[in-house]
C-alpha cells in the first residue's frame, strides 16, 4: 500500500493546481480584458478567518489579504453557504473603484474551512472619466461607485438589485455583467476543486494544513530576514507627480532590521495629496512587500510573509488614504515609488536585488486602449489636454 500524501502537502499542491488553472482560464473568459489591466485578475485561497494561503499573482498579496479580513469581520457571524461577497471599496481594505472582488465561503458539513477569492478590474463603473483615471479628481466619487461589502447572491440565489447597482452606474453595462458572471464561474471552479480535498481529508486535518503551510512560510521568510545585518537604513523613492500641486511628492522609509524581523516606517513621505495618486494602506503594504519576496524567490505567497514584516503607515502621508480622499492611480506610480524607497534601502544591506525594473514590473502602468489626460507641466506623465475640436456647423442658421 502506497504511503498517505502529507496533507499539508497535498493541500499546497491543490491549491496551486487550482490557482494554476483559474487564473488562465478567468483571463481566457473576460470580455473586457482589452480594457483592463490584465496583472490585476487574480485569485485566491484563505483560511476561515481570511488568512491568504494562496495567491496568484503574488504581488496582490497585500491587496487580498486585507479586503479579505475587511469581509470575515463583516460577515462572520452571517454567511451562509452559496453566498457571494462582493466589494470594490477601497476603504474597506480594498485598491481602488475599477477592482471588483468577489469572496464566497468554503463550507463543508457546514463547517466554514476558507474563502475563495477573485479580483478584477471592471473596465468602468462611472466617475469622471472612462476607467476612473482622473488626474484631477479631489475625491473618490470622481473616480466611480463605492460598494462596500454586500452580497450578490444569498445562499445561491442572485440578488438582482447588488448586479444592477454595478451595471447602472456604467458606460459599459454589458462588458460588467459578462465578467462578474464569468468571475462567479471561477469561484465555482474553485470551490469544487478544493471541497473535494477537504471532505477527502476531513475539514479538521484540512485546516491543519492551512495553518502549517503559514507557518512553513513564516519560518522561511524568518529565516531570510535573520539573514540581513541588524541596524537602521532609510530610502528615497524618485519624484511623484500630481496634476493638482506644484510640489512633487515622495516615498520615504526607515528599514529597522531587529533579530528576526524587520520594520518599514514610512512617517517620513509626503502627506496627503490632491489628486489620484494616494494610495490605500493595503495597495501600500502590497508594494512595500515586492522587494522582500525577491529576497527568495521560493518563498510561496501567503499570510506568512507578513508575520515579521512590520509596516508602520502614519494616517497623515498620501501612503495611507483616507475617505474621501482619490486614489485611482494608487497601483501604479505611488506603488513604484513604494518599491523603489524599500529596494533603495534594503540595497544598503548588501542584500542582492533584481534590476529595479524587474522589481516594479508588476505596478508599471500597462499600455491603455484610452487616453488619460494630465495637465501638461514638466514632468506629468500624462498626455496633454487637447483643445476642443471646433465645431463647423456653429453659427449654422437652425
Amino acid at each position: 500500500m502506497a504511503p498517505s500524501l502529507d496533507p499539508a502537502k497535498e493541500v499546497s499542491t491543490t491549491i496551486g493546481t487550482t490557482l494554476g488553472r483559474a487564473r488562465p482560464a478567468l483571463l481566457r473568459r473576460l470580455a473586457s480584458l482589452a480594457l483592463i489591466d490584465r496583472r490585476h485578475v487574480t485569485v485566491a485561497l484563505t483560511t476561515a478567518d481570511g488568512r491568504v494561503v494562496g495567491i496568484d499573482p503574488a504581488a496582490r498579496l497585500g491587496m487580498v489579504r486585507s479586503v479579505a479580513r475587511t469581509v470575515c469581520d463583516a460577515f462572520s457571524e452571517n454567511i451562509a453557504e452559496g453566498d457571494i461577497i462582493l466589494t470594490n471599496d477601497p476603504f474597506s481594505g480594498g485598491t481602488h473603484i475599477q477592482d471588483l472582488t468577489l469572496l464566497r465561503p468554503l463550507f463543508v458539513a457546514e463547517q466554514l474551512i476558507g474563502w475563495t477569492v477573485v479580483q478584477t478590474p471592471l473596465p468602468d463603473l462611472g466617475g469622471m472619466a472612462l476607467g476612473g483615471y482622473y488626474p484631477f479628481a479631489l475625491e473618490i466619487w470622481a473616480e466611480g461607485i463605492r460598494v462596500t461589502p454586500a452580497k450578490l447572491y444569498r445562499k445561491g440565489v442572485l440578488q438582482r438589485d447588488a448586479l444592477t447597482m454595478l451595471t447602472l452606474n456604467s458606460r459599459l453595462p454589458h462588458l460588467v455583467e459578462k465578467d462578474v458572471q464569468n468571475m462567479v464561474d471561477i469561484l465555482e471552479l474553485a470551490n469544487t476543486a478544493v471541497t473535494a480535498l477537504a471532505v477527502r481529508q476531513t475539514p479538521a486535518v484540512y485546516t491543519q494544513a492551512l495553518d502549517r503551510i503559514i507557518a512553513d512560510t513564516a519560518a522561511q521568510a524568518q529565516a531570510a530576514l535573520s539573514a540581513l545585518p541588524r541596524g537602521e537604513w532609510q530610502g528615497e523613492s524618485g519624484p511623484i507627480h500630481c496634476c493638482l500641486e506644484e510640489a512633487d511628492l515622495h516615498v520615504t522609509v526607515r528599514l529597522t532590521v531587529s533579530g528576526q524581523s524587520v520594520e518599514l516606517d514610512f512617517s517620513g513621505s509626503s502627506p496627503a495629496a490632491k489628486g489620484f495618486v494616494n494610495t490605500t494602506a493595503a495597495t501600500t503594504q502590497a508594494a512595500a512587500a515586492i522587494p522582500f519576496l525577491a529576497l527568495r524567490p521560493s518563498l510561496p505567497a501567503n499570510e506568512g510573509v507578513f508575520q515579521h514584516l512590520h509596516i508602520s503607515l502614519p494616517d497623515d502621508t498620501f501612503l495611507h488614504a483616507k475617505l474621501p480622499m482619490s486614489v485611482g492611480w494608487s497601483p501604479y506610480q505611488p506603488s513604484q515609488a513604494v518599491v523603489q524607497a524599500v529596494a533603495a534601502a534594503l540595497g544598503q544591506t548588501h542584500r542582492t536585488l533584481p534590476p529595479a525594473k524587474h522589481l516594479t514590473a508588476p505596478v508599471t502602468a500597462p499600455p491603455l486602449p484610452f487616453t488619460v489626460t494630465g495637465c501638461g507641466r514638466p514632468g506629468c506623465p500624462f498626455s496633454p489636454p487637447q483643445p476642443p475640436t471646433p465645431n463647423p456647423h456653429k453659427g449654422d442658421p437652425v
